[in-house]
């Protein structure tokens, strides 16, 4: 497969400036539908049947399902949409420069999704068959927290031995395995009006009541091994002479587990509760947006399947925990066995210097490839390591513990 994947090398580069010089930002639904259409057209030509997802405000979203003759049924996932605003491809069109290839989005995440086409394409051109199904889900709106993709390949995803979620690997080639779960409140506090040179006593300042609020909720990170609370973005009050009635904040948390994540949720809704400032009230909103995704027993032997892979290819890596969120989030908290970062290896995504390691290309695929076989291969293994977490899960639970 590695040597049916370096043959068509140039076919893949020519593909993947077809994927990044279109300008396809979240918002660029017109955008999003070109690179979809080009991409579904692919998967259509290499065996998939297609469900289409028609969308209002986002590109259309896609499912494409490979039967096979085996018992495994393994997601892939990867995002069509990027981050930069309509106009970047004509400044900065997919280049390459030495053993870099430039070009917004050529990262995160075209190069992964082409990635998973290959590792797949490579796969039946070896004769290999045995699984039930590969479901190859093309998400729009990612890059904004995938609120109207989540809820058409969550369900698809519940039913999935495994999954292999398609962003690139780190920068120094590592995979990932766990992420960090992530919530975002905004806390409002609302005061009373006065004027500050002649009645402050008659006003209830919103904005030191949000300090306290802030220095409260800083006092939070660690509380959790792993727990960390940012206040990113603070705003509030009108002159310096009047008493400001409304301040607010936004807020970034990030966690290991669901239930540490559930507990730094009431922590935070319980400093809401107590206002110190007489006359001021404390309003929160937002809540957690994705759950972690964990590294089980089940995830643990997939990332040693993994490395064996790597290792007959000629390479090796680590599995690392990020606190980024993903798509692999929206689906390990279903407790789907879920490795992430299984793209090529590049850096410095959602900038003007996003790059992708050219020679990265097809010992990638290989990796994807190989893995693909070997989930299908050992999928007894991984559903008894699953189903082995359920079960203790489920009797510490009833414990009361």
């Amino acid at each position: 497969m590695t040597a049916w994947l370096q043959e068509h090398l140039p076919e893949f580069l020519e593909e993947l400036s077809l994927l990044v010089n279109i300008d396809c930002g979240t918002s660029n639904k017109a955008g999003v539908d070109a690179v979809g259409r080009i991409f579904r057209g692919w998967l259509h030509s290499a065996g998939f049947e297609l469900t289409e997802f028609p969308l209002a405000e986002y590109g259309d979203c896609c499912m494409a399902t490979l039967k096979g003759s085996g018992q495994a049924s393994i997601m892939l996932v990867g995002h069509l949409d990027t981050v930069y605003p309509d106009g970047t491809v004509a400044k900065r069109p997919m280049q390459i420069e030495g053993e870099r290839i430039l070009g917004p989005g050529v990262n995160d995440m075209k190069a992964g999704l082409l990635v998973g086409l290959y590792a797949v394409r490579a796969l039946l051109q070896d004769g290999f068959r045995d699984f039930e199904q590969i479901v190859f889900f093309l998400n729009t709106d990612e890059e904004v927290g995938s609120q109207v993709s989540r809820q058409l390949y969550q369900p698809v995803a519940r039913q999935m031995d495994a999954a292999l979620v398609l962003e690139s690997a780190r920068a120094n080639g590592d995979i990932v395995s766990a992420r960090k779960g992530g919530a975002i409140y905004r806390f409002t506090v609302h005061g009373r009006q006065a004027h500050a040179g002649v009645e402050i006593e008659k006003g209830a300042n919103a904005i030191v009541e949000l300090a306290r609020c802030i220095q409260d909720l800083t006092g939070l990170n660690g509380y959790h091994p792993g727990t960390t609370v940012n206040v990113g973005v603070i705003g509030g009050g009108t002159m310096p002479n009047v008493v400001p009635d409304l301040a607010w904040a936004d807020v970034d948390t990030r966690f290991v587990t669901a239930e540490a994540g559930q507990a730094l949720d009431q922590l935070i809704r319980q400093i809401a509760l107590r206002a110190t400032v007489p006359g001021t009230q404390i309003e929160i909103s937002g809540g957690i947006e994705k759950g972690p995704m964990e590294k089980t027993a089940a995830t643990a032997y997939m990332v040693e399947m993994a490395r064996e892979v790597a290792r007959q290819i000629g390479f090796t890596f680590q599995d690392v925990q990020t606190g980024g969120t993903s798509d692999g989030n929206l689906i390990g908290e279903l407790g789907i066995p879920t490795l992430d970062g299984l793209g090529p290896v590049g850096g410095l995504d959602h900038s003007p210097g996003e790059y992708l390691e050219l020679d990265s290309i097809v010992p990638r695929a290989a990796l994807l490839a190989g893995l693909i076989e070997s989930i299908a291969e050992n999928r007894d293994q991984i559903v008894a390591f699953r189903k082995r977490l359920t079960e203790f899960s489920f009797q510490t639970l009833s414990k009361g513990t």
